[in-house]
């Protein structure tokens, strides 16, 4: 049961548009159950279909937050299947974390989790390729952060 209530609400929401700059989103079928502000990639038929990136290299964009979604049992937000995902190819979306992140710094994708970080490739990091994600604010730790898709 909520106790306290805060007088300040969050700055914003994973898949959240900052809806101030120019952007891109496309429309696709989920191919599978697809989390809010989670990276996305080319589904089985290309033309229609995205699903969750599982490498850097594939991710063509992010699914964004919409108000026709409800929440699970569990508090989790998500696109179920075929349902249609918006996706943003170019523009500025908020991120989940699971680290500090510097602004300024290329995003590289936690491949296990979907999470933005800004540390180097390594095992289980990998470079976006398709598209270019940079951190437009910083973390002091895991959180939400703003990026910049080109």
């Amino acid at each position: 049961m909520q106790t306290t209530i805060s007088q300040y609400g969050a700055p914003a929401y994973a898949g959240m548009l900052d809806g101030v700059n120019p952007h891109n989103v496309r429309s696709y079928a989920a191919e599978e159950i697809i989390p809010i502000g989670y990276p996305v990639m080319l589904g089985t038929n290309p033309a229609k279909q995205v699903k969750k990136a599982t490498t850097g290299a594939a991710a063509i964009g992010f699914s964004l937050h919409d108000h026709a979604r409800e929440q699970t049992s569990a508090g989790a937000v998500q696109y179920p299947i075929t349902d249609t995902v918006s996706t943003l190819t170019e523009g500025r979306v908020w991120v989940m974390t699971d680290d500090a992140v510097v602004a300024g710094a290329k995003a590289n994708l936690k491949t296990a989790t979907g999470t933005l970080t800004d540390a180097a490739v390594a095992s289980g990091v990998e470079a976006f390729t398709q598209i270019s994600v940079t951190f437009i604010t910083a973390t002091t730790a895991a959180g939400l952060a703003l990026v910049e898709i080109k």
